[in-house]
């Protein structure tokens, strides 16, 4: 499901291979290797329907981030084995996302992704809204990165401010938002 949801996703498009058939290959095996990290050192979000999967939001709690250095593996094989290429631009784009991590203790939404055939139907929200509860909850901001111009006033709407920018490879745009502990 994340693989479809995030195929051209542009900050996929910036790391991975051109052709969408390759970039899908390499985002599944990612994604893959991300939820295994989140099992072993964060949580993974469903949103389930009538009994089927509608989206998926990893999240790392303020007492799990970061992961040990070496969980890094569990997503990064995926990118390396579409080449030396792709590998280089992986490591420049884990290092733009590290550079915007707010210093304070913070929730951080790693991924929230909704399958494409649910988008607007409340699956995000629903993630959103309980993701939000909880550091609430803790007294703690909440952290995320976009590469999608289109998702920054939807997450305007839950109370994210922008807090930093840089440059993923390939020219594309890394915004960081923040949504302040209330």
């Amino acid at each position: 499901m994340l693989a479809d949801a995030f195929r051209d996703y542009p900050a996929w498009c910036a790391i991975g291979p051109r052709r969408a058939p390759a970039r899908r290959r390499m985002v599944n095996r990612f994604y893959r290797g991300a939820l295994a990290r989140a099992r072993a050192h964060g949580l993974s979000l469903a949103a389930i329907e009538a009994g089927e999967l509608r989206g998926v939001a990893i999240v790392y709690p303020p007492d799990r981030w970061p992961p040990p250095a070496a969980s890094f593996l569990h997503e990064a094989w995926g990118v390396a084995l579409c080449g030396p290429g792709a590998a280089v631009r992986g490591l420049r784009a884990s290092s733009a996302v590290d550079a915007v991590h707010p210093d304070e203790p913070h929730t951080f939404l790693h991924t929230i992704g909704v399958d494409p055939g649910s988008q607007r139907s409340g699956a995000g929200t629903a993630l959103l809204d309980h993701l939000i509860t909880e550091a609430e909850a803790r007294g703690v901001p909440v952290h995320l990165t976009t590469s999608a111009a289109e998702n920054l006033p939807y997450y305007r709407r839950f109370g994210f401010e922008l807090d930093g920018e840089r440059t993923l490879p390939r020219g594309v745009p890394l915004w960081a938002m923040l949504r302040p502990a209330t």
